[in-house]
């Protein structure tokens, strides 16, 4: 059970995952589109691990399955975020932008994918895979793993929830536009 946990929270955190998802899933049109997008991100991601692990490496087929799940769920997530934005583009005017709704986005996004981005990093570091999934470069291999989790996952998810939040912020809290005309 925590290898297939432990393979879904890796799948919906990696960036070579959830960034292609959410652009295959934006540019879809179709539904059926959105699997085969979810499907061709899956092959590539496990062709990637299975590359990094060579040699020897095998797939494990009983997992194979689940490998499918995270890029799904990204793909779905850019499908439904498009008719979203344009439904709320349309609703709400281009009107002056309040600081208030852009800097608690900012302070509440900064923290929430911060905070997760931490879980993740404990979680690689309690099953002993922080290794495997950490940048090896010369100064990070000396350095000790909680030091490795602020500056590969704390920090870029402090910086990445911070933009996030932002424009979440800002989108959801322009003035809506009034009907009469």
């Amino acid at each position: 059970m925590p290898g297939i946990v432990l393979q879904l929270v890796s799948g919906l955190a990696s960036p070579l995952i959830f960034l292609p998802g959410l652009v295959v899933g934006w540019f879809a049109r179709r539904w059926w589109q959105v699997v085969l997008g979810a499907i061709a991100i899956a092959v590539q991601s496990e062709a990637e691990v299975l590359l990094i692990e060579l040699p020897g490496a095998k797939p494990d087929w009983a997992h194979e399955p689940m490998v499918v799940i995270a890029p799904l769920a990204w793909c779905a997530a850019g499908y439904l975020l498009r008719p979203w934005y344009q439904r709320t583009s349309g609703l709400r005017s281009g009107g002056s932008i309040r600081a208030l709704p852009v800097v608690a986005g900012m302070v509440l996004g900064a923290v929430v994918v911060g905070a997760l981005a931490l879980c993740v990093g404990l979680l690689y570091l309690r099953e002993g895979q922080l290794e495997f999934h950490t940048n090896q470069f010369d100064r990070a291999a000396e350095s000790e793993d909680y030091e490795k989790i602020f500056f590969q996952y704390v920090l870029p998810g402090l910086l990445l929830g911070q933009l996030s939040g932002g424009l979440i912020g800002r989108v959801f809290l322009r003035p809506i536009a009034s009907s009469r005309r």
